[in-house]
């Protein structure tokens, strides 16, 4: 890794460290990193606890968080190696948290929100990161299925065999490398790699892992269809990467060029329609979505044959949206909707990248 130095215009080289050696500790910094800052693991978690120790046996897991999907997310930290154990370890961890009731959960975050002084609402917290209507749906969108992350600086080739077979035998689990860099000034930079599984890959598995039928929420056959194929040719044709869990109607991306805000596709079989957005509710991906509304707007819509609309989130307000309604005739076979609606997204994705490039000069 290097460093410009645009004085001398020569790259200064950025020399990989240990944690170790800079005195940085498992607990008290980078499991805080990864509390404070979970999108460091390259999606979007929510932290419910850290260092919980509740369960009927003497063991504590590091950080549990949840998913977009509801799903239990544990995550497992280890300083510079994670040794040989750490898969068994997360595993008994998950285990143990697949027997927690969507109550058990709630409770588990309203005392964590308590024990850091948060001041929010925790189910209103919840329901609003689930993008659920009310609070009764929070019973059956809470630990759907489980999974898990290991985070380490070296990941041993031992974990490395276990997690993959695991992968491949539809059990969620990834692991993510996270190792500090010294640059000539003696500050410390942190980069992060999902390795297991590689992005492109993840994108074709669902998990098949049965949950009680009450608590299980699935999309329609061709709901599933269609936003499976879109994920498939997003992550196939595209450099984009976003991921289709195969439990509802929409599903969302990755940043975007490092920007905070994603893509997010919804298929509205009902009503006949492919919505693509682009959101956020941060700078300075608003004033990018402000600028697209003032200055680009109709040319926007003509190049993509379709209406581009700004919506405003209704809870949050801070929240953009530039949302595409695509209307599909009722007779119109499902492969074709879907050619049409991939199609729109590289329109879509190549004119952002147009006003971004157009910004920045």
């Amino acid at each position: 890794m290097y460093k410009l130095n645009s004085k001398s215009n020569e790259l200064e080289e950025v020399f990989e460290t240990t944690f170790f050696e800079n005195d940085l500790r498992e607990r008290q910094h980078i499991q805080e990193w990864i509390r404070k800052n979970p999108e460091v693991l390259g999606e979007e978690l929510m932290i419910l606890t850290c260092e919980y120790d509740k369960f009927e046996v003497n063991e504590r897991l590091d950080l549990l968080a949840l998913d977009k999907e509801g799903n239990l997310t544990v995550i497992e930290v280890k300083r510079d190696t994670t040794g040989s154990n750490v898969d068994f370890q997360a595993l008994k961890y998950a285990s143990y948290c697949a027997r927690l009731s969507p109550v058990d959960v709630m409770d588990i975050f309203f005392e964590y929100i308590n024990s850091f002084g948060l001041g929010i609402d925790s189910k209103e917290k919840l329901v609003e990161f689930l993008e659920l209507e009310d609070e009764e749906e929070l019973h059956s969108s809470i630990n759907i299925n489980q999974r898990i992350i290991i985070v380490g600086k070296e990941i041993d080739k031992r974990i490395l065999s276990v997690c993959t077979w695991l992968h491949e035998n539809s059990i969620d689990i990834k692991c993510v490398t996270i190792k500090p860099y010294k640059l000539p000034d003696e500050q410390i930079i942190v980069d992060t790699n999902q390795i297991i599984p590689p992005y492109k890959l993840e994108d074709y598995y669902i998990s098949k892992k049965e949950v009680k039928q009450e608590r299980k929420k699935t999309a329609d056959n061709d709901v599933r269809e269609f936003l499976q194929s879109v994920s498939n040719f997003i992550n196939k044709k595209t450099d984009y990467s976003a991921k289709y869990g195969g439990n509802r109607d929409y599903f969302k991306g990755h940043k975007f060029h490092n920007l905070p805000w994603r893509f997010v596709f919804a298929y509205k079989k009902k009503d006949g329609q492919g919505l693509m957005l682009i959101e956020s509710d941060k700078d300075p991906a608003v004033e990018v979505i402000r600028h697209i509304v003032e200055k680009h707007l109709q040319t926007f819509s003509e190049v993509l044959g379709s209406e581009v609309e700004l919506v405003r989130g209704v809870k949050n307000t801070k929240l953009y949206k530039l949302v595409v309604k695509i209307e599909f005739p009722e007779s119109q076979p499902l492969e074709e909707r879907i050619n049409i609606f991939n199609d729109t997204f590289v329109k879509y994705k190549s004119y952002l990248e147009t006003v971004l490039n157009e910004i920045s000069h």
